[in-house]
């Protein structure tokens, strides 16, 4: 067979997984999940990008490169897959995480320590690299990845976008021949992107081969190979990057792929309904928060007023504090100083829980139900607290609204299935579907679209609409500059703990939005 070919770094044949029903967390996917008949040879050195549509198979296909499956994930598989032309069974796990990298798509998944300069250590430990190595090894990866100035940090003080560069640290240490990466983009800031570009180019030069299960694309233009699309399971298509660049845009729009030149993304036009003069849903003024009574405020003299009826993009660097400054609105973070007033009345912050909705950036922390409908009854039920009619008892609910809330985020097919068995983008449309039907007046959505394909962004951005006609007003936290297009009316720029900048969204200020989002000129 093609596995006798030393050229392969990577190769599946006629491969399958079927997730059986397992009691233990690590094996709560469900058997409805099914990747089959895979065929796909990765050479040394070469570097593709695995995308399609949320659920379509791709980080199950990453499980089957580094192990996880069958070791980690109860199921059947089928077919072979071979890791340096030797067949996936014949690896003892301790050799092939030395040969195979893997970077998570949720990297919490992965720590083992609570500072970073351990962590980016760890690996390196556990495969027996002499000491002093380990911290040649550590100081050479921090400095390749431009990343110095996160050694010695507390691993839970760090945003979403700077954990994703210290678990790319650690694998980065070992240095693997292969490495995995599954949605590494999804935390992270334009500038962080770059950077990110930058490593997977150095990792090409080393003659690194590089597997990256992604949705966003513009950043791997001049980067990968190939481009494989999957879909339902399979592999419809495995095109050079020649090929797949003489697609055009509709065409990639029509099989649900993301923007391969930002270029081609500019703000929607809408009709606005906003008057100036109006009373804000949500004003802010003089916030200020701390995680320590002697730490320095993390969020300082902070203004901020949101409107009904409009969307708002609150965007900003990695690490500037806009998770902080939204969890403070919900409630779960108490200000040290400051107002928050919703409608015009102050609330404290167990005031505001409830009245202020916010669905977070790792959204498997707030859902609670062990299947996604019984997750939207329980948002449901839970309209009651903010005011609505809806009853308690299950007879009194009205399931109209759940069916309408799956039909929406496209969840019908798996709403017997347990939230944490989703896909990323999957639990992402389920914590913003349970926020619409909680009723809150205001929503915040923390990076809504780190796991999401065109198709169903589109579909959060619908339903984002729907909210606004209804006269929610919406905060976004984004790095996404194709979603803030396609639903924001505003811009604001969060930066040294505050407000630094805010301007309509529109063609005329699209030049103006780029830089902040941090995208270079062409």
């Amino acid at each position: 067979m093609s596995r006798n070919s030393i050229s392969a770094a990577i190769e599946f044949v006629e491969a399958g997984f079927l997730y059986g029903r397992g009691n233990s967390e690590k094996e709560s996917s469900s058997a409805c999940s099914l990747v089959k008949g895979i065929n796909l040879k990765v050479d040394k050195g070469e570097c593709i990008v695995v995308t399609g549509p949320s659920g379509c198979g791709k980080t199950t296909l990453t499980r089957m490169i580094n192990g996880l499956i069958p070791s980690a994930y109860v199921g059947v598989l089928r077919g072979e897959v071979s890791i340096l032309s030797r067949l996936l069974a014949d690896w003892e796990m301790d050799a092939l995480s030395c040969t195979v990298g893997s970077v998570f798509q949720n990297p919490r998944s992965q720590f083992f320590n609570l500072d970073t300069t351990s962590e980016i250590a760890f690996g390196c430990e556990n495969i027996g690299i002499p000491r002093d190595e380990i911290g040649s090894r550590v100081a050479r990866t921090v400095q390749a990845l431009g990343i110095t100035h996160l050694l010695e940090r507390d691993i839970r003080a760090l945003s979403g976008g700077e954990r994703q560069f210290i678990a790319l640290a650690s694998v980065y240490a070992m240095n693997p021949s292969i490495f995995v990466l599954d949605e590494p983009t999804a935390a992270l800031d334009i500038d962080a992107m770059y950077r990110l570009r930058e490593t997977v180019l150095r990792l090409k030069r080393m003659g690194k081969t590089v597997l990256i299960a992604e949705h966003r694309l513009w950043w791997l233009r001049g980067v990968v190979d190939r481009v494989v699309l999957m879909d339902k399971g399979e592999i419809v298509n495995d095109l050079s990057i020649n090929k797949f660049e003489e697609i055009e845009q509709e065409n990639r729009e029509a099989f649900g792929l993301r923007a391969w030149d930002i270029r081609e993304v500019h703000p929607v036009r809408r009709i606005s309904s906003f008057l100036q003069e109006a009373s804000p849903a949500l004003c802010v003024k003089d916030l200020e928060v701390r995680y320590k009574k002697s730490a320095s405020p993390v969020i300082h003299h902070c203004d901020l007023e949101v409107y009904s009826e409009r969307a708002l993009a609150l965007v900003g660097r990695n690490g500037a504090g806009k998770t902080t400054f939204c969890r403070c609105l919900a409630g779960l973070h108490k200000e040290s100083a400051g107002v928050v007033k919703v409608n015009g009345s102050s609330l404290s912050a167990s005031q505001r829980a409830g009245k202020i909705y916010l669905a977070m950036q790792e959204s498997g922390y707030q859902l609670f139900s062990d299947s996604v409908e019984g997750e939207l009854l329980l948002a449901l039920k839970a309209r009651e607290t903010n005011g609505q009619k809806d009853c308690h008892s299950r007879e009194k609910v009205d399931f109209s609204l759940i069916e309408s809330k799956l039909e929406d985020f496209g969840l019908t097919e798996v709403r017997d299935r347990h939230p944490l068995s989703l896909s990323g983008g999957q639990r992402q449309r389920l914590a913003i579907a349970a926020g619409a039907l909680q009723g809150a007046r205001i929503i915040v959505l923390d990076e809504p679209t780190s796991g999401l394909d065109l198709n169903n962004m589109k579909r959060v951005a619908s339903e984002i609409e729907r909210l606004k006609s209804l006269g929610v007003a919406v905060i976004i936290v984004t790095h996404d500059f194709e979603f803030a297009c396609a639903t924001c009316e505003e811009i604001a720029y969060l930066d040294q703990g505050k407000i630094m900048d805010r301007f309509e969204l529109s063609d005329k200020t699209l030049s103006k939005t780029r830089a902040l989002f941090g995208f270079k000129e062409d």
